[in-house]
């Protein structure tokens, strides 16, 4: 195929470069060329008497060029043998075309076949000196492989002769001058590469290694990250910049004193929160670091335990302090709640996957590892309170505390990689339900995409997601970004809540306000000792208080006159007209601290130790509850919050009208 065009004002008219540099020629054939170039097919450009005659090898590129492209996708996916017959066979058909011999170079250079490479490159630049990338890879190999940097650097400038604004070469020669020693000259290739096309990823991750070979471990730190947000795919660059920012996350914690950000913020907590804060290592710890607040264990200080096998531990100390942070602050506002999970809660879980657990011992799994599918139990609980509140946490330290970055990128990716082995290993896919296993991975995948928007690290597929999982998650982390933009202490629990129901989580565990185990946990502790009562078991009044008020309350809606808590109000009367007032008030402090630890009305099978020989359902432990304390602090009754006033009454009246 012939195109001509007379070189005249309207042929510059439509290559409007060429006319920009003054009607030049040169500019104008360039420009042609590149219009006219189908693949690695160029036209021929001849100008003879004001005429510029244009020729396209049409049939070749139909013959060829989807040939040419198949060859492209084997080499994509590394399948090199294949390629290079398929593009040796194109070469033999048209040995003119000089992309053929440069894409059988650099086949040859990945098989580390360096000196055919060579040779295959050289044939590209015979057919074509202007091939910017025969030169690029030819420079390559001869700086990598044969350390021949000047010679290197010779194609290097030939190419940018050809291309002055070729920044992908200008990156290309400064990554291997930087792995050559030579930092000083990289540096003035990578200036000139940013000034063309800063949005270009390779430019970032060069500079990293420039910031790494001048021993610059924040700078490289910082560039890697940049190169990943700057790189979506996971291709070679993207593993190569994860790399560098670990190995730079790595050198930045060994080179500095982590424990200053956590004594820092501590002291500052201290302060807020008018206590001291312990800090201990626990080499038995299986998670990676916990909080035991003050008030929840009955000491005069905050104990932050942590395990140090876990990468980047300053990180953990930090995060769980963030934690004490978030409480104080939801405490002042009066919105602190307390997360509570019992033995009910534990009996509900386990209704639930009784199934599972049968098909586990059909199959001869041992109770030890059955045992350890019950665990999921605690586990799923830890998700469910942790990653809501974990995620306002991680963006507060990102925020407030850019020197601890480094430790929070290990730190995250490590448990990240532990919860995808979580939801992902065959031996754990094999004894766990998967209803848990999914709803577990849901919760993963959520830290995830926060990692990934802070941190610019895709994980998302490394945990097998379904479609509806991800998908979940996804909504998930959308409710979180819309909450957080109008954040106040003690949001993050409405958060937790409404994930929970959506997955049907919100039997395993209560939330309940902190003021109200307060109150009624200090009323029973200060009764015991204005009576002077030590029981076994007191030590158990730690376990908030009212966990299962809201149960007892629902179930008790919509009757005037629940008549089974009166019946057993009536048992309960008759029982204690036979007892002292010093006993009555014994076993009312003993059913105060039950009920701390929570009681479903529908359930059976409770034990009262200072009513021995016998077993109560839910309801009548309620009903002595509400009786003994009706006898022994009837001052006190109202704040029990107990809804059975009219059934006291009732019973009272009952046994009124038998005589007693």
């Amino acid at each position: 195929m012939h195109i001509i065009h007379p070189i005249n004002d309207f042929l510059f008219e439509l290559f409007p470069k060429a006319k920009e540099a003054g009607n030049n020629i040169d500019v104008l054939k360039q420009e042609i060329e590149t219009f006219y170039t189908v693949g690695p097919f160029k036209p021929a450009i001849t100008i003879v008497h004001g005429i510029i005659d244009i020729t396209i090898e049409g049939d070749l590129i139909a013959q060829h060029n989807s040939r040419y492209n198949k060859v492209l996708a084997l080499c994509d996916v590394r399948q090199y043998t294949e390629a290079k017959e398929q593009i040796s066979q194109l070469i033999k058909e048209a040995p003119h075309i000089s992309e053929y011999h440069r894409v059988l170079g650099q086949i040859l250079s990945e098989q580390g076949e360096q000196d055919d490479a060579i040779n295959s490159l050289i044939d590209a630049l015979r057919w074509d000196p202007k091939n910017g990338w025969a030169l690029i890879i030819t420079g390559n190999i001869m700086a990598r492989y044969q350390h021949d940097l000047e010679t290197a650097m010779k194609y290097y400038e030939c190419a940018l002769q050809h291309k002055p604004d070729d920044y992908v070469s200008m990156t290309l020669i400064a990554i291997n001058l930087i792995q050559n020693g030579n930092p000083d000259a990289a540096r003035q290739y990578l200036d000139r590469a940013f000034a063309v096309n800063p949005a270009y990823p390779n430019i970032y991750y060069a500079f990293a290694l420039l910031a790494e070979a001048e021993h610059h471990s924040r700078e490289a730190f910082e560039m890697s990250i940049v190169a990943l947000f700057k790189n979506p795919k996971k291709d070679l660059l993207y593993q190569q910049s994860l790399k560098s920012a670990m190995k730079a996350a790595s050198e930045i914690i060994d080179e500095e004193v982590g424990g200053d950000l956590v004594n820092a913020y501590a002291s500052t907590l201290e302060e807020e929160c008018g206590k001291k804060i312990v800090i201990e290592t626990d080499t038995g710890l299986k998670s990676a670091a916990k909080i035991e607040c003050a008030e929840n264990h009955d000491r005069s200080y905050h104990l932050v335990k942590y395990n140090p096998d876990y990468p980047a531990v300053h990180h953990l100390i930090m995060h769980e302090l963030a934690h004490l942070h978030f409480a104080a602050q939801a405490r002042q506002t009066g919105k602190n709640k307390l997360f509570v999970s019992n033995d009910e809660n534990k009996k509900r879980f386990l209704g639930s996957h009784e199934k599972d657990a049968r098909m586990l011992s059909k199959k001869g799994y041992d109770d030890a590892l059955i045992e350890n599918y019950y665990a999921l139990f605690q586990v799923l609980n830890a998700q469910i309170f942790n990653t809501p509140i974990d995620l306002y946490i991680e963006d507060y330290l990102f925020q407030n505390y850019p020197a601890l970055m480094p430790y929070q990128f290990l730190s995250l990716l490590g448990l990240i990689q532990e919860g995808i082995y979580a939801t992902t290993d065959e031996q754990i896919l094999t004894i766990a339900p998967p209803e848990i296993l999914s709803k577990s991975k849901i919760f993963n995948l959520v830290k995830a995409l926060h990692f990934q928007k802070r941190y610019g690290v895709n994980l998302i597929e490394e945990h097998k997601p379904t479609t509806a999982e991800k998908e979940q998650a996804v909504t998930f982390y959308r409710e979180y970004e819309e909450c957080r933009t109008r954040h106040t202490p003690g949001d993050e629990y409405e958060l937790l809540q409404r994930w929970a129901k959506q997955l049907y989580l919100q039997n395993f565990f209560a939330l309940i306000e902190e003021p109200d185990y307060r109150e009624q946990s200090d009323l029973i502790e200060r009764l015991c000792a204005e009576v002077q009562v030590d029981l076994p078991g007191k030590g158990d009044a730690a376990h908030p208080a009212d966990q299962k008020r809201q149960l007892c309350t629902e179930a008790h809606q919509g009757k005037d006159i629940n008549m089974a808590v009166t019946r057993f109000m009536v048992e309960a009367l008759h029982y204690f007209k036979n007892l002292t007032d010093s006993e009555i008030t014994a076993i009312a402090i003993q059913i105060g601290l039950m009920c701390g630890e929570g009681i479903n009305p529908d359930a059976e099978g409770y034990t009262i130790p200072l009513i021995a020989a016998r077993t109560f359902t839910g309801y009548q432990v309620l009903a002595y509850y509400y009786v003994s304390w009706a006898k022994a602090f009837p001052e006190y009754l109202q704040q029990l919050q107990l809804p059975f006033d009219k059934e006291y009454e009732f019973a009272l009246e009952m046994l009124g009208m038998g005589g007693g």
